[in-house]
């Protein structure tokens, strides 16, 4: 009987696990996001909210809610230069944007620098 219940417990662990609206990311336990008004989440190796408008003196945070790694890095040409280094599965990235401007930043892993970059990017809108 004890074997029975472990092996239903583990197939019920996998499925559980196999689900796609799972929000804990792939395999390095990202613990799934929520975006707001100053939060940015890195999930399916993209920025959600992929555009966001604050006030100068903001605090933006980027929050990883995938099991893989990303970053959060200020694009060529921008006047505010901010790099995140690697932010694994879980962990945050805060940026405060004092001045008023545009600014674009990207993933060095999933995307790549430009005027606009590519791939996963994401635009800060600061009045």
């Amino acid at each position: 009987m004890r074997i029975r219940l472990l092996a239903v417990a583990v197939i019920v662990a996998g499925a559980a696990c196999s689900n796609p609206t799972y929000g804990g990311g792939g395999g390095g336990g990202g613990g799934g996001c929520t975006p707001t008004a100053t939060q940015v989440c890195m999930t399916g190796s993209q920025f959600s909210p992929a555009t966001l408008t604050i006030t100068h003196g903001t605090a933006v945070t980027w929050k990883n809610g995938d099991g893989i790694t990303h970053t959060v890095t200020s694009a060529t040409g921008s006047t505010d230069v901010f790099d995140s280094n690697n932010v694994p599965g879980g962990a945050t990235f805060v940026h405060t944007f004092a001045t008023a401007g545009t600014y674009q930043y990207y993933c060095k892993i999933h995307g790549a620098d430009g005027a606009p970059p590519t791939g996963m990017h994401g635009t800060i809108t600061v009045n």
